[in-house]
């Protein structure tokens, strides 16, 4: 068999094969160097109507209204108490170096309004949300300043209390990592300014404030969930192998596993740019490593107990090795091809760059574990480690000191007789 022959050449040379696997594995892991996730920003494309939508709403309004993100300031008392505070906040925000561009009450940049002016529209006209669009006849006031002062409704609470600027970060273009990335940043000068005019409260919203929620929410469920994770693998394998050891390689090698197929996934995906992302979609690397300790720790599961099992019933390891993986490894590679297969329609049927990377991503990982760590990564190790793969169970002590295994054809005769399958007894 194909798997009998290459666990042969594994056996012979368990260093090679292991150090081989660790510099291949620990260079795709390199690409890690740099690895930054992204949320579902991607603009909308080319040619649609939303995107000619979009581009009409550019044309025709201020640059910090069209999807931007929004800044807001809450104080325990109206601004009309105090309109300098106008003033002082949209010049503070204007001049800061987080945002490219901003609108407020005042109108675009620094404004075009001055606090005096706005305070004394209040007082005149009232509150401007409760202003009709067309101007009475009447009025001394030009219709220009008149729809000036309408457009504050956005911007102004009708308790006056909270008050409203929309910007756009220097960082990057609405949508990006980059303007995702730099909300702290936006943040920290936002507070600099609640601070400084006597806010009761502030926050950033907006499309980019949500991404960067979302991708620090799942960073940080992915650095629980590992661990906890892996302690159940370990727990479970041990149970199951009746050993100390070998479920500590095991582990380990699912985990190297995982952060190779990350790492490939952001040098295809980001450094290479291939899908145009310029991160990695916030949920792969969640994925991916659910996907890996399943799979892996199931695959695991098969061929170590196939060895512990071969292992009763041969004289040295390399014999049981040998004929676990020739047994095991067609049933391996068929489900892991049949499983990455699936997922690489989706990477070619998706239509859109999170859907690439989440299908040949994790096809990529299926097959790296597969046909590497399984058949390879694993049988070398346990080669180099030997009868140490099973302490303190008796398999672990030399053959003098274990109890006698009965002779296969006995052994099956008895389980025979006892209604077992002539694997099912005998375990140490």
């Amino acid at each position: 068999m194909l798997w009998g022959r290459v666990a042969e050449r594994v056996v012979r040379r368990p260093v090679v094969t292991l150090v081989a696997g660790v510099v291949m594995f620990g260079a795709l892991a390199a690409g890690l160097i740099g690895y930054r996730t992204a949320g579902l920003t991607g603009g909308a494309p080319a040619g649609s109507d939303s995107a000619a939508g979009a581009a009409a709403l550019a044309a025709h309004f201020p640059k910090a209204t069209v999807g931007a993100d929004q800044l807001l300031l809450r104080f325990t008392s109206p601004v009309w108490d105090d309109p300098s505070v106008f003033t002082q906040a949209q010049t503070q925000l204007a001049d800061g170096l987080a945002f490219q561009s901003i609108t407020g009450p005042l109108g675009p940049g620094r404004g075009s309004l001055s606090a005096a002016q706005l305070a004394g529209l209040h007082t005149t006209l009232g509150p401007a949300a409760a202003l009709p669009q067309a101007q009475r006849a009447s009025s001394p006031l030009p219709p220009a300043l008149y729809q000036a002062y309408r457009q504050t409704a956005q911007f102004i609470s009708p308790d006056g209390r909270t008050v409203q600027y929309y910007v756009v970060l220097r960082a990057g273009p609405v949508g990006s990592t980059a303007a995702a990335d730099a909300i702290p940043q936006a943040t920290a000068a936002l507070a600099a300014v609640a601070h400084a005019t006597g806010a009761q409260a502030h926050g950033v919203a907006g499309q980019d404030a949500s991404a960067h929620d979302i991708d620090a929410a799942s960073n940080t469920s992915l650095e629980l969930v590992v661990p906890v994770v892996l302690a159940l693998i370990l727990v479970l394998l041990g149970l199951l192998l009746r050993s100390l050891v070998a479920p500590w390689y095991l582990a380990l090698t699912v985990g190297l596993s995982y952060l190779a197929s990350l790492g490939f996934a952001m040098i295809v995906f980001v450094h290479l740019g291939l899908g145009g992302s310029d991160g990695l979609i916030f949920v792969l690397p969640l994925l991916m490593f659910v996907f890996s300790t399943a799979l892996g720790e199931d695959y695991n599961i098969l061929v170590m107990s196939r060895i512990r099992e071969e292992a009763h019933h041969t004289p040295t390891l390399s014999v049981a090795l040998t004929r676990a993986i020739g047994i095991t490894g067609g049933t391996v590679t068929s489900a892991g091809i049949i499983l990455a297969g699936t997922f690489a329609v989706l990477g070619l049927a998706g239509g859109s760059s999170e859907a690439q990377q989440l299908g040949f991503a994790i096809a990529f990982g299926v097959l790296l574990d597969t046909f590497f760590v399984r058949t390879l990564l694993i049988p070398s190790i346990a080669m180099l480690l030997g009868r140490w793969n099973w302490w303190p169970a008796w398999l672990s002590r030399p053959l003098a000191d274990q109890p006698p295994a009965s002779p296969p054809g006995l052994a099956a005769s008895q389980a025979t007789g006892l209604g077992q399958s002539p694997t099912a007894g005998g375990t140490r």
